[in-house]
């Protein structure tokens, strides 16, 4: 009993050693997956002169329980130069996803061009490209030393984008909790090969059996930015219609 025992416990070990970075990858995708989900976020923008903006928004998502190509959409609700305010991806595995940005003041809606979304959202720390789920089929990945993310045990796994795929970072590396299964850090390079920000998630908590951060920080150590995100309000699973991710209901939402 004992010898098989120890037995079964070594082959599991050898598995968890012999995982690859995309093995791992997917399978903290595919962990923490609810069907739709809502939350409502505090944001504070801190630029490197201490100015500080505050803003809030919704979040809504839709995850392809199939596959990889999710649906989101985030508006901001204040303050009132910003309110209205809205980006929508909408996840296409095999092209370029489709992403549209609603701006209030011009009543207009206006895609986003893949030469775009290196840009920034809003003013905040995060481009439109760092607002998608993971895209396996555009990365390739690359296990490197496991490590700690405060006292967590990690993973480390590397991701860079493919040759022919447009992006703003020369890689990303990510943190991946081996217990929880999220990742609580990222790091994102720029093409440079300079680290250009780091991406903190804190405060994790299970919300229906699922684990959630509370709170987060992007901070840009070049531009000597940050932006600091804190969940006010959460719903997973709230049954969302299909019809929240198109581009009526992102102009008829503002």
């Amino acid at each position: 009993m004992h010898r098989a025992l120890t037995c079964a416990l070594a082959l599991c070990c050898s598995f968890a050693a012999a995982q690859t970075g995309e093995e791992i990858m997917r399978k903290a995708d595919k962990a923490n997956r609810s069907k739709d989900e809502r939350s409502v976020i505090e944001m504070i923008l801190e630029a490197k002169n201490g100015q500080r903006q505050q803003r809030s928004l919704e979040v809504l998502g839709a995850t392809d329980q199939e596959g990889d190509d999710d649906r989101a959409l985030m508006r901001f609700l204040s303050p009132p130069k910003v309110r209205g305010t809205a980006v929508l991806t909408v996840e296409k595995t095999g092209r370029a996803d489709d992403q549209w940005v609603y701006l209030p003041a011009l009543k207009k809606t206006k895609r986003i061009a893949s030469g775009q979304r290196t840009n920034r959202f809003a003013g905040t720390d995060f481009t439109f490209e760092d607002m998608r789920s993971e895209n396996f089929e555009e990365y390739t990945y690359k296990r490197l030393e496991d490590a700690k993310e405060g006292d967590r045990d990690c993973w480390v796994v590397e991701a860079t984008a493919k040759p022919d795929v447009e992006s703003g970072y020369s890689k990303r590396v990510m943190w991946i909790d081996k217990e929880r299964l999220v990742v609580p850090r990222t790091e994102y390079y720029n093409p440079r090969g300079e680290l250009q920000k780091t991406l903190r998630l804190l405060d994790f908590s299970q919300v229906e059996g699922l684990w959630r951060s509370r709170g987060s920080i992007m901070e840009d150590h070049l531009r000597g930015s940050k932006t600091v995100w804190r969940t006010t309000e959460r719903q997973i699973n709230p049954g969302l219609d299909e019809s929240t991710f198109t581009v009526r209901s992102l102009e008829r939402g503002a």
